[in-house]
C-alpha cells in the first residue's frame, strides 16, 4: 500500500523539513531546484531582504493582467548575475519554464516554538512574467554599498494566498542620488544564456476570495541614476503576439541608440523612480546625463505608440533631477523610423522631440549628438 504524500496549500505554515517531501529542494538556500519534483522552490525572508536593501512581495499596483509578486535574485553582496555558480539559482528561476518547472514561493514567518527550526508560509504557485520577468534594479546593501539586483516579477499560475501582510512597503522618505555610470558596466550584465527558453502565460492571476487592495500610500518620491540593463537580450517567449514582437524592437532599438551615444562620449544610463502613493518602481528607458535629455522608446512609429510615449515621458520627466543640470531634461521620444507628420505638431506641444532611425540605419533628429553618426 502506497503512504499518501501531504498535500500543502496556500497559506499554510511548514518547515522545510515538511517541505522538502512534497515539493523537493534543499534545507538552506533561497532558491531552491528541485529537478525530482518539477519545482523551483523560492524562500523569502522578510528580515533578510529589509537588510539587504530589498523587499519582496505583491506590488499594490495591477495591470491589465493581475498581481505582481516581486522576488529577489541570488546574491546578498555586490551585483547579482546570471552567471557561474553564483548565477546558477537565478538561471533556474530564468529557464523554470523550459525546463517543465513550477516556481513555488514560501515566505519565513517565525521558528517552531523552543527552537531555531524556521517555519515558512507557502503562498502558491508562479510563473514569469512572460512580457518583463526581471528587471534590474539599483539598491543600498546592508554595508551601505550600492549594487545591482535581479528583481524577478512573477505572476500567479493557479490559486495563491494573497495577503495584505505581503505587500511591498511605501518608501518612507524622499530620497533621490545619483549613481555614476562607471559604477556599473555592461560586464555586470551577461544574461544572455540564461535568457533562452520560454516563458509562460499564467493561468489565473488571484486566488479564489481574495480582495482588491487600494495601494498602500509612499511617504515620498525619489530617484535614482541607474545604468540600463542589456537591452539586446532577445527572450523566446510562448505564445508570442505583437506586443512581445514591439517589446523586441523595443530594446533593439534602444540598445543601438545608446551604443550610439556612448559611442559619442555621453555618459548614459536610465532613471529610477519611487513615486509617493505607489509600491512599484518606475524605470524610464534611457537617459542622457551628459547632455540632460530623457528617452522614452516604443518599438513602432504608430500613432498609439506615440501617445503613450508622450505620456510616459511627460511623467517620467517630472522626476529627473540632476545637481549638474538645472531644471527638467529635454524630453525625447525614440522612433524605429519618423512618426505621422501630425504627430510632430501634437509633440511640440508639449516641447517633446522625436529622434527615429532612418533607412540607412542613421539617427535622425536634433538631439542627437553633432559628429557622431
Amino acid at each position: 500500500m502506497t503512504a499518501s504524500v501531504e498535500v500543502i496549500s496556500p497559506g499554510d505554515v511548514r518547515t522545510r523539513a515538511q517541505i522538502c517531501p512534497v515539493f523537493g529542494g534543499s534545507s538552506q538556500g533561497g532558491i531552491c531546484a528541485a529537478i525530482d519534483k518539477g519545482n523551483v522552490n523560492l524562500y523569502s525572508d522578510p528580515d533578510v531582504g529589509e537588510k539587504f536593501g530589498y523587499y519582496d512581495g505583491w506590488l499594490a499596483e495591477e495591470d491589465e493582467l493581475g498581481a505582481v509578486f516581486e522576488y529577489t535574485g541570488a546574491g546578498k553582496s555586490g551585483d547579482q548575475t546570471f552567471d557561474g555558480v553564483a548565477g546558477a539559482g537565478n538561471r533556474a528561476i530564468v529557464r523554470h519554464a523550459e525546463q517543465g518547472r513550477v516556481l513555488r514561493v514560501f515566505t519565513r514567518v517565525g521558528k517552531v516554538p523552543g527552537s531555531d527550526t524556521k517555519t515558512h508560509r507557502y503562498l502558491g504557485p508562479f510563473t514569469l512574467d512572460s512580457m518583463e520577468p526581471y528587471v534590474w534594479r539599483r539598491v543600498h546593501g546592508e554595508d551601505g554599498v550600492e549594487r545591482n539586483v535581479i528583481v524577478f516579477r512573477l505572476r500567479a499560475d493557479g490559486d495563491v494566498q494573497h495577503a495584505q501582510q505581503d505587500v511591498i512597503p511605501a518608501a518612507e522618505k524622499t530620497a533621490g542620488e545619483f549613481v555614476p555610470f562607471q559604477a556599473v558596466t555592461a560586464a555586470m550584465f551577461q544574461s544572455e544564456p540564461a535568457t533562452s527558453g520560454s516563458l509562460s502565460i499564467p493561468k489565473q492571476q488571484v486566488a479564489k476570495g481574495t480582495t482588491r487592495r487600494k495601494p498602500a500610500p509612499n511617504s515620498d518620491t525619489s530617484g535614482t541614476f541607474v545604468v540600463p540593463e542589456a537591452f539586446g537580450t532577445h527572450l523566446s517567449v510562448r505564445a508570442a503576439s505583437a506586443a512581445t514582437v514591439a517589446v523586441r524592437h523595443e530594446a533593439e532599438l534602444t540598445q543601438a541608440y545608446k551604443a550610439h551615444l556612448d559611442a559619442a562620449g555621453h555618459q548614459t544610463g536610465a532613471y529610477q523612480i519611487k513615486v509617493k502613493g505607489l509600491t512599484s518602481t518606475l524605470r524610464t528607458d534611457l537617459y542622457d546625463a551628459t547632455a540632460h535629455v530623457l528617452y522614452e522608446a516604443k518599438g513602432s512609429n504608430s500613432r498609439e505608440d506615440v501617445r503613450m510615449a508622450l505620456g510616459q515621458i511627460l511623467d517620467y520627466s517630472r522626476y529627473v533631477e540632476m545637481p549638474e543640470h538645472e531644471g527638467e531634461p529635454k524630453r525625447v521620444i525614440l522612433l524605429p523610423s519618423a512618426p505621422a507628420p501630425d504627430m510632430y505638431d501634437l509633440l511640440d506641444r508639449y516641447e517633446v522631440s522625436v529622434v527615429y532611425r532612418s533607412d540607412d540605419g542613421r539617427f535622425v533628429g536634433e538631439a542627437v549628438p553633432q559628429g557622431s553618426a
